[in-house]
């Protein structure tokens, strides 16, 4: 578990390292793009139905825990940019919570004490965005975006770090599902370094994992909301940059 967080986290710090070797411009602007990343905390709720129990079999009991995520975008117009987001979340049980059914692995046990589940999201969204104010750099100071699409999550459920086996249909608890995701949020632009913002955003994934595999039980949908804060790098790709200084110089040739 240590181990992939510690993979999360070399991912996300090579994303933000690598944006000052990148083209930069002030501002945030159409034809532009962005790279991220952000983290905070998630939980899993509401992955029922209405009209029945909130608290499905992946949200039942569950714990609040870390969540991490990076964000890749490209702004198309004064109102929409798209984004894509891998990130990585998990949830820790309650103690002395009754296991929905006997582990293979470890029969003797009844609880879900050493139980986690664990979700890797990959998203796509367009997000719709305004902006208020003016920084010296000439962008804006303030960006509120919604974004909303669709998404791949590879799913799965260990106990003592090791994948829990449906004892009726011998099948690992672990599958990718399709789903989708929508957020809500505000960026922040720095005065001394107007193409860099500090962004906060309130977001939730849906996972739809339930499958005909999972005879004895963990079967209903994923829901992770998340709060997370982080930072986003604007810049001008290198060739458009370029081609735009080599526009401004005097053209010699008749």
């Amino acid at each position: 578990m240590i181990a992939r967080i510690g993979h999360m986290g070399v991912v996300l710090a090579m994303l933000v390292a690598a944006s000052p070797c990148l083209a930069a411009d002030p501002g945030h602007q159409p034809g532009k793009g962005g790279i991220g990343a952000q983290t905070g905390v998630s939980t899993f709720r509401f992955d029922r139905a209405l009209g029945s129990d909130w608290f499905g079999d992946y949200s039942s009991d569950a714990q609040l825990r870390f969540a991490f995520s990076g964000q890749f975008r490209y702004i198309v117009n004064p109102w929409l940019r798209w984004q894509v987001s891998p990130g990585f979340t998990w949830a820790a049980y309650k103690d002395n919570v009754p296991a929905p059914f006997p582990d293979l692995n470890f029969p003797g046990e009844t609880v879900k004490d050493e139980y986690l589940t664990l979700l890797l999201p990959v998203n796509a969204q367009a997000q719709w965005y305004f902006t208020s104010g003016k920084n010296e750099g000439g962008g804006p100071k303030w960006i509120y975006h919604l974004g909303a699409g669709p998404g791949i999550y590879r799913v799965w459920v260990e106990n003592h770090r090791k994948v829990l086996k449906d004892p009726v249909s011998l099948k690992l608890h672990r599958k990718v599902h399709l789903g989708g995701s929508a957020e809500l949020g505000v960026e922040r632009f720095l005065t001394a370094l107007p193409s860099t913002s500090i962004e906060a955003s309130l977001g939730a994934h849906l996972a739809l994992a339930q499958h005909d595999d999972y005879v004895s039980g963990i079967d209903s949908n994923l829901m992770a909301v998340e709060f997370k804060i982080g930072t986003t790098y604007y810049f001008t790709f290198g060739e458009k940059k370029k081609a735009a200084a080599e526009d401004a110089l005097p053209h010699e040739r008749e």
